[in-house]
């Protein structure tokens, strides 16, 4: 794996080191470990342990209470270490933390557990959402940036749910993070469940809930297909899986990208695939000119503001031939195999209750993304299957309507995990519902606590 040893040169850097004129601060981008906390971040020496470990804890304050009708969500909060396993098979350490609410859970059997897929932070080590929680980012090279997640994860609180969320592989932690990698986004959502379960104040018997937006929604779709077989301890506890603007597709993605606000995030792709497969490493570099050489190493120390400002960049501008990156992949058939092993829906889900959720005008990521994973899963004759079409007007035309669509989303998936916590039956088989505004359904309440 380049980010945690190989090598592939990109103009003189080094695939999992500080690019070029950087001191590899882990406040200032990826591939260092210095900084605040930087020894909570780095993984012991030697061998790891067995994929779902717990490594270690630190206690952590959190950087915001946000007020509801309720009186407020105050939480305990705990920064983790724990191990997992990438797209190679190799463990890996990652950082993520837990929030468990102070109020007393009153609902039928021990306090659930949320495992939270994260929503897209950026490239650089100080955008880990672990970070952020308890401190925003505002001056770092790759700022500004703050915890996004925390209207959606304290309204989880809010209902009485303990929250573990990963930071995915690389970030945080040395080494590039793996973005939009298959295997090692699902496989972090799933060891950040079982590393919570070993935490003193979670009853390791407890019903757990996956549950992911935006990348989280891609983390917790991979996650649907591999869970029986990477962890079926855990399946046997999870009772419902959420995945809501999932880019599934990571090769469509790129071509709906190239040219968009969001287009930065295709040098994001580039990193992390060089950061997991030494191929790709050894193969990209030489495709890219000066241009290209910049922003991808510009973007890798960035958070996701910083990257969206880049402009609209088109990656036919970063390449040696003129051609695009999709025209690139397309046009080498190991890069082709590489970006079709990331795509979800090739591989049947597990027979636990799934909700996939999609805004029809989404800017960022294309409905047909959740339509067709929804058609290509109902194939394969799941158990209980169900897509929503949330609708949410676009703000301006920019990465906004995305994040709207995340709102939306979620305001309907806070009941159906609820249900799913009290053991309600789910639908059965596939069920396609008519689309909603997402705004009037699953506001924030106290259900199971008090």
């Amino acid at each position: 794996m380049v980010a945690f040893g190989a090598t592939g040169v990109l103009g003189g850097w080094r695939a999992g080191a500080a690019p070029l004129g950087s001191s590899g601060s882990a406040e200032t981008g990826s591939g260092g470990s210095s900084g605040p906390n930087s020894a909570f971040y780095t993984p012991p020496t030697g061998p790891l342990p067995a994929a779902g470990t717990l490594l270690r804890t630190q206690a952590m304050s959190t950087f915001i209470t946000i007020p509801n009708r309720a009186g407020g969500i105050p939480a305990s909060a705990t920064r983790i270490l724990y191990v997992s396993t990438n797209g190679l098979g190799k463990r890996v350490a990652v950082s993520g933390y837990y929030l468990q609410p102070a109020r007393r859970w009153t609902g039928p059997g021990p306090r659930p557990l949320v495992s939270y897929g994260p929503g897209a932070h950026g490239m650089g080590d100080q955008c880990a959402p672990s970070r952020l929680v308890a401190s925003p980012t505002l001056a770092s090279p790759g700022g500004p940036m703050a915890e996004i997640e925390a209207l959606i994860t304290y309204n989880l609180l809010a209902r009485g749910y303990g929250v573990v969320s990963t930071d995915y592989i690389g970030l945080g932690t040395p080494g590039d993070h793996t973005f939009a990698m298959r295997v090692d986004q699902g496989d972090a959502v799933i060891d950040a469940a079982r590393a919570a379960l070993q935490l003193p104040t979670v009853d390791p018997r407890t019903q757990v809930a996956l549950a992911g937006y935006s990348q989280g929604g891609a983390a917790t779709a991979a996650a649907a297909e591999l869970i029986d077989s990477y962890a079926p301890d855990l399946a046997k506890q999870v009772v419902g899986i959420y995945a809501g603007g999932a880019p599934t597709d990571l090769r469509s993605l790129l071509d709906h990208l190239d040219g968009q606000r969001l287009g930065g995030a295709i040098g994001w792709a580039i990193v992390g695939a060089m950061a997991l497969y030494p191929d790709m490493a050894q193969q990209i570099p030489p495709m890219l000119n000066a241009e290209g050489k910049r922003l991808t190493n510009l973007v890798r120390g960035q958070c996701i503001v910083a990257t969206t400002l880049i402009g609209s960049p088109r990656t036919s501008t970063w390449t040696v031939s003129g051609k695009s990156i999709g025209q690139l992949i397309d046009e080498t058939p190991t890069l082709a195999a590489r970006v079709n092993e990331q795509k979800v829906g090739l591989r049947a889900p597990t027979d636990i209750p799934i909700l996939l959720s999609s805004n029809p005008v989404d800017p960022t990521v294309p409905v047909s993304q959740g339509q067709t994973l929804f058609a290509e899963w109902c194939a394969q004759q799941p158990r209980s299957l169900e897509y929503r079409s949330i609708a949410f007007p676009v703000l301006g035309g920019t990465p906004l309507g995305h994040i709207a669509g995340g709102v939306a989303g979620y305001n309907e998936a806070y009941d159906w995990l609820a249900d799913r916590f009290a053991g309600k039956a789910p639908a059965s088989g596939c069920l396609r519902t008519a689309p909603s505004n997402g705004l009037t359904t699953g506001s924030a309440g106290s259900s199971g606590s008090s």
